[in-house]
């Protein structure tokens, strides 16, 4: 998977960096073909977009857009977009008492899921099948990294 990262937040740039190098590498892991758009946004952008999209005049944490188009420059399937907002998922970190990066990165696994067709909002049965797939996609992203080191010239 391709993942492409834009933050219209301007705080925080080694969060972001963080964040970034992780969501590449769990994009390593998944399926090749598909291209989805991570952006950071600040509150007052994410209350204007919730508006404008969801008729809610009030800030969310994620927001996911469907896209669903074959990309003609390099024939990817672009599935989507994931907003997150930066500002909205500092003050639930500070509150849930975890890191920063963790929520981030919590929250684009949860808009990425609803882009793969998940809906916690239709019933129990989705919620559960949603948070089975959020909870495989975290255990992908926590895996430790082990770079593959070259062998030693004459070991087998």
């Amino acid at each position: 998977m391709d993942i492409q990262i834009l933050s219209r937040y301007k705080k925080n740039s080694s969060t972001f960096k963080l964040v970034s190098i992780r969501l590449k590498r769990l994009a390593a892991l998944l399926e090749d073909t598909l291209t989805v758009y991570v952006v950071f946004v600040d509150d007052p952008e994410m209350k204007e977009l919730n508006l404008r999209f969801k008729n809610k005049d009030k800030t969310t944490n994620v927001l996911s857009f469907q896209v669903d188009q074959l990309d003609p420059e390099n024939s990817r399937f672009i599935i989507g977009e994931v907003i997150i907002s930066a500002g909205t998922a500092k003050k639930e970190a500070k509150d849930a008492g975890i890191a920063f990066h963790k929520r981030l990165e919590m929250l684009f696994i949860h808009g990425f899921v609803h882009l793969l067709g998940y809906d916690h909002t239709k019933g129990k049965k989705q919620a559960a099948l949603m948070k089975k797939k959020e909870d495989a996609l975290r255990r992908l992203i926590e895996r430790p990294y082990r770079a593959k080191l070259p062998q030693k010239p004459g070991k087998v």
